[in-house]
Parts: C-alpha cells; structure tokens; sequence
C-alpha cells in the first residue's frame, strides 16, 4: 500500500479544487453532510477497489452517497455499542465518593477506587474500539463487493478476512493514524485553519486507504486500465 499516493491522489484530478471545495462546504450541513461525506469516502474506496483512473467523485449523485453514508454509520455504531456501556460505568462510579458521606477518607478511598476503575475502562474502550474499527474494515471490504448492510453482520466473515490479512490490516491502521496526525499537525499550525479541511482530507484519504487494502486483499481487476495502487 502506498502512503504517499493516498495523499496526493485528489490533485490529478482536474477538477480536484471543485470537489473537494464542495466537501469543505458539505461538512457544514448537520448530520446529512457527515453521512454524505461518509458516503463519498466510501465511493472513493470503491473507486480505487475497481481501479478507476478517477478515484475522487464529484457530487452529482448526492442522494445516492447520503445513503450508503446511511448504511455505513448504522453499521459503525452498532460496532461501537459496547463503548457506551463502558462510558456509562465510567459515568456511574464517579458517584461514589459521594457515598463517603462527611468521612472524608472513606470519600477519598472511595475517589481512589473511582479513578482506578476509571482508567481500566478507558483503557478497555479505546482496545475495543480499535479492535471493532478493524473488523469494521473487514465488513467494508466485503461491503465493497456486497453492498448490503447484513454484510457487517457476518461477524465471523468479517473477523476472519482480519485475521488472514493481519499485517495488511495493521499497515492500514498505521496510515489511517499517521493521516489523523498529519491533519492534526496542520491544523494546528495553521491556527485552526486547516480544520476546515481536516474531514475531507481525512475522507479522502482514509477512503484510499480502504481501497487500496480492499485492492490488495480481493486482487485486483482483471481487465480494466493500469494499475494505480502499487501493491506491497
């Protein structure tokens, strides 16, 4: 997989600046934008599966990207459910020291017992949601070939295509994390600027990243243009 063309790649596109100036203002459109800018990053990586030689897509099909942003984000927040219910004790135990009463040691074991369990929590759900994001992917991938929302609920399906490309799924990981980086480096030395450019890059970005993985473990095409996503 290649780090360096996921970044680049929108710029050989001639009409690179109208559509990613649309992103830019499609994110400001509550809910709908979000989905839609799932939707587009999920084109993207369909696009680059497929060996398009135009991998960003504009926006004339809007309806079209808002609906499989749709079924993408149902897909992601079942996959994450289980953080709520660890946010949740993290919530509830912070009322213990409360339960001290006017004994302010049994207050301060208490808020002792209340951090501890905190911090195995919070370490519990970003394991977790590293882990679920993963299997996530695996749906995606399938997702790609199988565009229906009961593809991410093949759990086995999904956790075995994981677990058979572990080291192309950890690379992946890698990218998207250093792609998160660099959006964050930019936008804090840009004065907040950058933020907003910092969704769609990171759609477009991480959608190329997808696609190139989704390329690498299904092969690729069998006819079509050359090659654009370098294999490893």
């Amino acid at each position: 997989m290649d780090f360096t063309r996921a970044l680049t790649y929108p710029f050989d596109d001639d009409d690179w600046l109208k559509k990613l100036g649309l992103a830019v203002l499609i994110q400001f459109i509550p809910i709908v934008g979000t989905l839609a800018m799932v939707g587009w990053s999920y084109e993207i990586s369909r696009r680059v599966k497929a060996n398009d030689p135009t991998p960003l897509p504009d926006w004339s099909d809007f309806g079209g990207l808002l609906g499989k942003g749709f079924q993408l984000a149902i897909a992601y927040i079942i996959y994450q459910l289980p953080t709520l219910i660890f946010v949740c004790i993290i919530s509830i135990i912070w009322v213990l020291p409360a339960m001290g009463g006017d004994n302010q040691d049994a207050a301060a074991a208490l808020a002792g017992v209340a951090g501890i369990v905190a911090i195995c929590c919070s370490c519990i759900i970003i394991l977790y949601a590293i882990a679920a994001a993963v299997v996530f992917w695996g749906g995606y991938i399938r997702y790609i070939d199988t565009p229906e929302l009961s593809t991410f609920f093949a759990f086995g399906d999904n956790i075995q295509i994981v677990r058979d490309n572990m080291g192309d799924f950890g690379q992946a990981l890698l990218f998207v994390i250093g792609g998160g980086l660099i959006a964050g480096v930019v936008s804090s030395v840009t004065a907040g600027i950058g933020s907003l450019v910092a969704q769609p890059f990171s759609m477009y970005f991480n959608g190329h990243i997808l696609g190139q993985l989704a390329a690498k473990i299904g092969g690729m095409p069998t006819s079509g243009p050359a090659a654009d996503v370098p294999s490893m």
